[in-house]
């Protein structure tokens, strides 16, 4: 017992001490992360229909040569390619308009500063189920206020407009992520020295030339890496279209982790599924490195 406890004291006073710290945290990443990665990749070159019996056949590139033929695919592609630039060009627009007016001293500032975040806190299945009812054609108060304004969403409302439910749904994740910007602009601005302002003021600049020049090369970084983190995010978390329109009406909102979740747990196709979700991986690894590559071109300039 003795030598036992000499060689445990041993252990946490050497060097290895913070290995075995990390311990539980490796043991939890190979579960639910390494284990589920290396059965989907697995299954993704395998024929597994649950509707035709149990077993799993090795069928290589079988799957993927039928994806590049799958018209449902293509028009997953389609959608979500719109889903991720404009998802991604209105967030940081109206992120960055926010930020601006709230990097000022005002009344109430704070106040007004967590109402606006509010959003971002609120759970993804409640905000569907929310701006679902909210955006109905017959009884949503949006779609009344929408029309007293002027704007035509049309009598059938958006949900069941091929043209544009899928541009709704960004609506809605607008209004949920925007704050996710806001946040990490207004964290950037708050840093920027004061002294830059008053020598810009003092050498005549315009107040969009100090933004141009001088605010977004600093926080130039921080729009870098939560563009990334939220570029992920759309690709690979169709919460909303999920619960708000199911990829309908027809496959006018479908994204492709929508069409493997369907494949997988709707058609019971197991092999076709997990192709879907590899080639989604692969994909997003793809864009991070040529995003994160021009990036620290540009940086290098």
């Amino acid at each position: 017992m003795r030598a036992t406890a000499r060689r445990v004291g041993r252990v946490l006073e050497g060097p290895n001490f913070p290995w075995v710290l990390l311990v539980p945290s490796l043991v939890l990443v190979l579960i639910f992360i390494a284990y589920p990665l290396y059965r989907g990749i697995i299954l993704s070159f395998s024929r597994n229909r649950l509707l035709e019996g149990p077993e799993t056949t090795f069928v290589g590139l079988e799957n993927f040569r039928y994806m590049l033929q799958d018209p449902q695919v293509f028009i997953a592609t389609k959608n979500t390619l719109i889903y991720l630039v404009v998802g991604l060009i209105t967030q940081i627009t109206l992120g960055m308009a926010a930020a601006l007016l709230l990097n000022k001293p005002r009344r109430f500032i704070m106040l007004i500063r967590l109402i606006v975040i509010l959003p971002w806190f609120v759970p993804p299945v409640t905000t569907a189920y929310m701006w679902r009812f909210m955006l109905d054609a017959d009884f949503g108060i949006a779609t009344k206020l929408a029309t007293y304004v002027g704007i035509d969403i049309g009598g059938a409302g958006l949900w069941a407009d091929p043209s544009k439910t899928l541009y709704g749904i960004l609506f809605v994740e607008l209004w949920r992520s925007f704050p996710f910007f806001m946040l990490f602009f207004l964290a950037g601005l708050q840093g920027i020295p004061s002294e830059l302002r008053d020598s810009a003021a003092v050498d005549g600049a315009s107040s969009f030339q100090f933004f141009r020049h001088v605010t977004i090369p600093l926080i130039a970084p921080i729009i870098f890496i939560s563009s990334l983190l939220e570029a992920i995010k759309l690709i690979n978390s169709p919460t909303l279209v999920l619960l708000m329109t199911s990829g309908g009406p027809g496959d006018a909102s479908l994204v492709l982790p929508l069409l493997a979740f369907r494949q997988a747990f709707q058609a019971f196709d197991f092999g076709y599924g997990s192709s879907i979700s590899v080639a989604v991986l692969i994909s997003i690894a793809g864009f991070a490195i040529v995003y994160i590559r021009a990036a620290g071109y540009r940086k290098e300039e």
